[in-house]
């Protein structure tokens, strides 16, 4: 298999970056993918699908606590709304 070109590498680290919710990641991943010639409309692109295969995920475990535990209610229970971690 031959190995990924540094704009192939860096539209993964975008995404990854995005969907573990690393905005420092996002920042370095952004300049260096910049720097290996990736567009604004591709790294939209990466950011897009990073977050496609988030909410997939997300919906199915959603749906198995559900199934799981019953229904309920999602609340942030760490994070009232208006602190600093969830603006």
């Amino acid at each position: 298999m031959a190995p990924l070109d540094a704009k192939q590498q860096e539209l993964i680290a975008i995404g990854v970056s995005y969907a573990i919710n690393c905005m420092p990641c996002m920042d370095y991943h952004k300049q260096a993918g910049l720097k290996a010639g990736l567009s604004e409309e591709e790294m939209l692109a990466a950011l897009a699908v990073a977050e496609s295969v988030r909410d997939g995920a997300y919906t199915k475990t959603q749906g198995y606590a559900k199934k799981l535990f019953g229904d309920f209610v999602e609340k942030s229970a760490c994070c009232p709304v208006g602190s600093a971690c969830c603006a």
